[in-house]
This record gives C-alpha cells, sequence and structure tokens, in this order.
C-alpha cells in the first residue's frame, strides 16, 4: 500500500530537514502544512523536504503541535511485527552493556524516540512489563504491535512474564493482558527493595531515570539529616537511610505517596525513629521551615516538571527558582542542594540558572560539584537534545 507524502513548509523546511538527518525525530505542526491535522491518529506517511526528497516515514499525531515522529529513515521500511521486535531487540542488547544494571532487577527497556521507537515506553520490573504510550497517535500506533516489542525485548536477554498496558500517559489503565501477577511487584535497588503499583503509579510506577542518582546521593549522606522534597515513595529517603543518614524527612503532596515511603522504610529494616513522613505541599513546608530556622545537611528537590511546554517555562523556571530559594536557605552551611527537573524543555543551563538566582535571593554561595543525568537504562541520541530531559545538580551550599 502506498503512503501519502508530507511535505515541510519552505520556511522550515531546511532547518528541519537538517536537524531530522541529524537524528531528531520531531516534526512539529508549524513544520508541516495545515492538512497534516486532517490525518487519523498514528496514521504512516513519508516526510519529504522542500526539494521533495524522503526524510523517513513517520505516524502523525494530528491534535498535537508534536504532529509528526519519525519511525525510519527509510520512507518505504515496512514497520511489521518484524520490524518492531527488530528494534526492541537492539533496545535489549544495548542494556546487557550496562554493568550498572545489575544491581536491580527494574529496567526501562525502551525508552521511546532515544530506542528508535517514538512514542513507546516499556518499563520492565521483576518480569512484569508495563507498556505506555506517549498519547492517542502512539497508541494507535503501537498497541497492535505490543506483542511483537515484549517478543524482541525477550529474544534480547530480558525476561518477562507478564504485562500491564498503561494505554496513555497521564490516564492510567490497567490491563493484565498476558501472564500473571497482581498490580504491585517488589523489586530490589542495590541493598533496597520497593513495592511498584504497576497498575497506577506515577510513571509507571517507579521512577528509574533516578536510580545512579540515589546510590550517588547516598553515598553523601552517611551521619547526615537528609530533607527529600517531592518524596514520592521514598526511593532517595531509603536509599539515604541504608547509607547511614541520621535522620530522613520525607515531604510530599499525596498521602499515598507518604504511606508508601514509610512502608519501604519499615520494609528495609531501617531505625523506626530514623523516617517522618510529612504529607504536605513542598511549597508550604518550606516556608514554615525558613520561618522556625530548621536546617538540614542534604536537601533533594526533585519535583514534577514545572515547564510541561515552551509556552509555560518561564513561569516554570519562577516555580524552579522558589522552591530551590527556600530549599537553600534550609541547608546547613557546608551541606548538600541536590536539585533536578525532569522537564525537556528545561536545559542544564537553564537549572544552573535558577540556582544561581535562587543563591542570590537569600544571600548565600552555592557551587555545583557534579551534573548529572538519567541512568544508563535512559539512553539519548546526540541530535535529539530534548531526550535528555533529567538533570541533576549537587552543590555545596555556603553562609
Amino acid at each position: 500500500m502506498s503512503r501519502p507524502t508530507i511535505a515541510l513548509v519552505a520556511a522550515q523546511a531546511a532547518r528541519v530537514g537538517r536537524l531530522v538527518r541529524l537524528g531528531h525525530p520531531w516534526i512539529y505542526d508549524r513544520a508541516l502544512p495545515a492538512s497534516s491535522a486532517a490525518f487519523a491518529p498514528g496514521a504512516i506517511a513519508i516526510v519529504v523536504d522542500a526539494d521533495g526528497a524522503a526524510l523517513g516515514c513517520a505516524f502523525v499525531d494530528p491534535t498535537s503541535p508534536l504532529r509528526a515522529r519519525l519511525l525510519d529513515r527509510d520512507p518505504a521500511a515496512s514497520l511489521d511485527e518484524a520490524w518492531v521486535a527488530r528494534r526492541t531487540e537492539a533496545a535489549a542488547r544495548r542494556r546487557a552493556l550496562l554493568p550498572e544494571l545489575a544491581v536491580t532487577d527494574a529496567v526501562r527497556a525502551v525508552h521511546g524516540e532515544n530506542d528508535g521507537a517514538p512514542g513507546l515506553t516499556v518499563d520492565v520490573y521483576a518480569g512484569v512489563a508495563v507498556v505506555v504510550f506517549d498519547g492517542e497517535a502512539a497508541a494507535a500506533f503501537w498497541r497492535p504491535r505490543v506483542d511483537a516489542a515484549l517478543a524482541g525485548l525477550r529474544a534480547g536477554g530480558i525476561a518477562i512474564h507478564a504485562r500491564w498496558i498503561r494505554a496513555v500517559r497521564g490516564a492510567p489503565r490497567g490491563e493484565p493482558a498476558s501472564g500473571d501477577g497482581g498490580p504491585e511487584v517488589t523489586i530490589r535497588e542495590h541493598a533496597a527493595h520497593f513495592v511498584v503499583d504497576v497498575r497506577a503509579g506515577q510513571k509507571t510506577g517507579f521512577f528509574l531515570d533516578q536510580r545512579a542518582n540515589r546510590a550517588r546521593v547516598a553515598s553523601l549522606s552517611a551521619r547526615a539529616s537528609v530533607l527529600n522534597l517531592c518524596a514520592y515513595t521514598g526511593g532517595f529517603s531509603v536509599a539515604c537511610g541504608l547509607a547511614g543518614a541520621t535522620a530522613v524527612t520525607s515531604v510530599d503532596l499525596a498521602p499515598a505517596a507518604i504511606a508508601a515511603a514509610d512502608a519501604h522504610w519499615r520494609r528495609n529494616q531501617l531505625p523506626p525513629g530514623g523516617h517522618l513522613g510529612v504529607v504536605a505541599d513542598c511549597f508550604d513546608f518550606l516556608q514554615e521551615a525558613v520561618a522556625a530556622r530548621r536546617l538540614w545537611d542534604v536537601t533533594i528537590v526533585d519535583p514534577p516538571s514545572f515547564a510541561a511546554s515552551e509556552a509555560v517555562k518561564p513561569r516554570g523556571l519562577l516555580a524552579y527558582q522558589r522552591l530551590n530559594r527556600d530549599a537553600i536557605a534550609v541547608t546547613r552551611r557546608g551541606g548538600l542542594l541536590v536539585s533536578a527537573s525532569c522537564s525537556s524543555h528545561v536545559t542544564e543551563a537553564d537549572l544552573r540558572g535558577v540556582l544561581a538566582a535562587a543563591a542570590a535571593e537569600v544571600r548565600r554561595g552555592v557551587r555545583v560539584i557534579e551534573a548529572r543525568g538519567a541512568a544508563g537504562d535512559h539512553p539519548t541520541l546526540p541530535g535529539f537534545p530534548e531526550g535528555r530531559y533529567l538533570k541533576l545538580l549537587i552543590a555545596v551550599v555556603d553562609a
């Protein structure tokens, strides 16, 4: 069957064509004609430049500003089950190169565009695959191909005995379409054990991207008091506790998240009085802590994305600045600030600027000693800076 063609608009053709040839997999609506909005979600089209040269085949999302996602540079690529299995088998074999995964039985097996599978995420928790589609168009393309995707992962050496499908990111839909296992899975990470809600937990149930960062921050937390803001189910809290932190405070707005953080502390047989779980808005908690002049040795700021789009980025940066300002204020002299952003629209330079402005507001010095990103099972394409969405800075806070 022949595929329809979409040509880049003249004003955008040179720039977008160059980016695509460098490996960028996204084409925005402003670079395509208005007729692209008439496609069905997930429909396949060939994208061509102003000279008619094919850039590749893509699936189309007619309702999104991110209008087309490149699947293959070959416009005639089959996109059948064999094609899917080859992509995911290659992703699994990349994970086999990572010695860091020996410490865990939970892995990001398919990392969307960065693994050549736009709009598809597969996390595997102790053999349970959690499949997430990034939007309606991604769901339309990938849902019929899920079996082939999981078969490719198995062929690449990742054991999978059950699956849950979360139909669209942000809209949990537990669908145990095959295998056994309930909605809760216990995983290990270094010496820690966590219970993951694969049916309705945030993201796919756990923040696998912070695995290496949890270990690094824990290594700096022995004999320290730790404040973990936006703690979710206590990943950083437990890691620091196991490393010898003397007292850990976890703050999150969700009661269920704090209940899980408390349960994880107990499950890992940490000292009963060593953890304080607080259900509160982190902004409000920090304001009260500043007023009370409370201080911690290590302060972790790991909020949800405050900049979900370029349009709201300025407002989001102000929110990051406000949160980091008060986090700096409650960090002891010589203590550590750990500040993260999971927004693809916020660059490392942006985050450094946030820390500079936040430190200036409270008249304290901050020196970044380490810059980090996501764990190795979250690979990135060099021509796709948006794929490096997670940034984390470790800084020493002076007087």
